[in-house]
């Protein structure tokens, strides 16, 4: 089934291609399709990062951790950073090593399928456009409504909505929790605790944000195509079979 609709797509961009260069395509339509372009480009482009951000680690702090006060103690005020190589043994148990503490890279795996489903959204509404409507028997007997197919550019909008919501959640979290307050610790740690790892630190989070910002600007980027396409303005004879 998957091959099928596969051969079908492909057989039906074969027939775009060979339309366009056969008939040249009208200012709106080249427009339209160029802003597609822009559209596709966007999301591959955070897709791209969201996969970077699920190879993204903390490793380089592996030997480092927070010092935690006994159990039945709560913790007050900012905590040390310690080595573990260098805490006695029976504060070893206390240790709670600092990538445990920052964002883990498994957030970005829901990145990665948001980012997956909505090119497929994208390719879809692209494909679909009134545009293309005389090559809709290519591709099957049915053809889709404007009012369809502005229901598929409405979900794409919906799912760009979403993938950008949960990037800037996390990115808020760490950007305003998480950081700062690791960074608070590190002010309660030993002058060479900080002077090892406090630049790798500042540095290695300012990563993570602006990793997340590139990603939130091209879903944002391409959430706002998506509304400039669903609000087309087609020509009489581009919807004259809807």
């Amino acid at each position: 089934m998957k091959f099928k609709l596969y051969t079908i797509i492909t057989a039906t961009m074969l027939l775009i291609s060979f339309v366009a260069c056969s008939q040249p395509l009208s200012q709106p339509e080249q427009e339209f399709f160029d802003r597609c372009k822009e559209m596709q480009k966007n999301i591959e482009q955070a897709q791209s990062i969201a996969s970077g951000l699920e190879h993204f680690n903390w490793n380089e702090f592996s030997a480092i951790g927070i010092l935690f006060p006994p159990g039945g103690i709560c913790p007050v005020g900012n905590l040390p950073i310690v080595e573990k190589a260098s805490v006695a043994k029976e504060l070893v148990d206390r240790v709670v090593p600092l990538p445990e503490r920052l964002p883990s890279p498994k957030t970005a795996e829901v990145y990665s399928v948001q980012c997956d489903n909505c090119l497929k959204l994208a390719r879809e509404v692209c494909l679909q456009s009134p545009y293309n409507e005389s090559l809709a028997s290519a591709a099957g007997p049915e053809k889709i409504t404007l009012a369809q197919w502005q229901q598929s550019c409405s979900q794409l909008q919906s799912a760009l909505q979403g993938a950008e919501y949960l990037a800037s959640r996390d990115k808020t979290i760490a950007a305003d929790y998480t950081f700062p307050q690791l960074l608070a610790y590190f002010t309660a740690s030993e002058e060479k605790v900080k002077q090892k790892y406090l630049d790798k630190f500042m540095a290695k989070s300012d990563e993570y944000i602006k990793l997340h910002d590139e990603l939130i600007q091209n879903v944002q980027q391409a959430r706002q195509t998506a509304i400039d396409l669903s609000n087309w303005q087609f020509g009489p004879q581009d919807i004259s079979a809807q």
